[in-house]
């Protein structure tokens, strides 16, 4: 007795390593980098996939209505993808955004301008107050010899405003500057870092809501372009066709 080759067997395991191979290029991903594994290359892989099995089921012993099945799914996969929506989407939260971006440079610059205008005041009269103290001490110079100017019969001049007062405003200036400094140092950080308490807090809970809404989008964007929810169907509804398919029984040969 002769027997043939083992063909149920060999059709069972092509319908399973078929089905499971259906499954996991179901829920492939592809790459969003240019030159890696696209769309195209996804449909050559189910079409290379799919002519081994009818290559070796044969033509006459395919599933009903698989053919007419592939030929539908596979137009599908090439018709164009309409994004037109998505992209205004898209523009729009964009403009949105560089809006508040915009923002939040000019403060940072008003606040930067202001810690200049600032530093430049403190520095005029830090360098004042340098000269009250010189006066200071020349005051007390001549006051220690009026004594002999009087007796000479000199006459002392106009002190004018009392030196001390002067430098008191003065260093009161400073300590004033020195606090307005500091706090503007602060506001600087805190756009920075976005801190809660910034006084910008709320232009950065906008523009990190945008740019929330933008990534959202865009990967809405690129799951329609490379079809993930109908490469998932279509691999279901092939898979689902094989599934149906009956390997031929063995058969022996006198």
């Amino acid at each position: 007795m002769k027997y043939s080759e083992p063909t149920q067997l060999d059709e069972s395991q092509l319908k399973a390593r078929t089905i499971i191979a259906l499954d996991k290029l179901g829920h492939q991903k592809f790459s969003s980098e240019s030159g890696g594994y696209s769309l195209e290359s996804w449909v050559r892989g189910v079409g290379l996939l799919l002519d081994e099995f009818e290559a070796k089921i044969g033509e006459a012993r395919l599933p009903k209505g698989y053919s007419e099945q592939r030929r539908q799914l596979m137009e599908q996969l090439h018709r164009p993808v309409d994004t037109s929506s998505i992209d205004n989407s898209i523009s729009d939260f964009k403009q949105k955004e560089a809006e508040v971006v915009r923002k939040l440079g000019e403060e940072r610059a008003r606040t930067e301008s202001r810690i200049d205008e600032l530093q430049d005041e403190l520095a005029k009269y830090s360098a004042e107050l340098d000269k009250e103290k010189e006066k200071s001490a020349e005051m007390a110079s001549e006051r220690s010899g009026s004594f002999f100017g009087r007796l000479l019969g000199r006459t002392p001049a106009s002190a004018g405003k009392n030196p001390q007062d002067r430098f008191k405003e003065s260093e009161a200036k400073l300590q004033f500057l020195s606090g307005e400094i500091t706090a503007q140092m602060k506001v600087l950080k805190s756009i920075d870092q976005r801190a809660p308490t910034s006084p910008l807090a709320e232009d950065w809970r906008t523009l990190e809501s945008l740019q929330t809404k933008v990534r959202e989008l865009e990967d809405e964007r690129l799951e329609r372009i490379q079809l993930v929810k109908e490469r998932e169907k279509i691999t279901a509804s092939i898979a689902d066709i094989i599934s149906g398919f009956s390997p031929a029984k063995e058969s022996k040969n006198p």
